[in-house]
């Protein structure tokens, strides 16, 4: 029976990482649910990113699928060159989403 040796990553995503990553996806599901916009958020395993596409219901009934906003992350551990301010670059897309929340109206408010 051999064992396994687990190599350490040189560069850790971390917790703050991955917290702010979950962020961006709830933001997303509640933008997605209050019916303008329909915000796809998501990670790539092959580039190492983050990703983020909002578009318009109105336009995407029409066939439109072109997204005006996009907003990628590259994150650290893929290439030495990558992710060094990744997690400020999500924090920022996070506070770009929040922009996108639709402000409570009647007993909400």
């Amino acid at each position: 029976m051999s064992t396994i040796a687990h190599l350490p990553a040189t560069t850790v995503l971390t917790q703050a990482h991955r917290d702010a990553m979950a962020y961006i996806q709830e933001l997303a599901i509640t933008i997605s649910q209050q019916g303008t916009y329909a915000v796809h958020a998501y990670y790539s395993g092959i580039a190492h990113e983050f990703t983020v596409h909002v578009l318009l219901f109105s336009e995407i009934d029409k066939g439109n699928f072109k997204a005006p906003t996009v907003i990628n992350v590259y994150l650290p551990g893929r290439c030495s060159w990558m992710g060094a301010h990744a997690l400020q670059e999500l924090q920022a897309t996070a506070r770009v989403l929040e922009g996108f929340l639709s402000p409570p109206t009647g007993d909400a408010a």
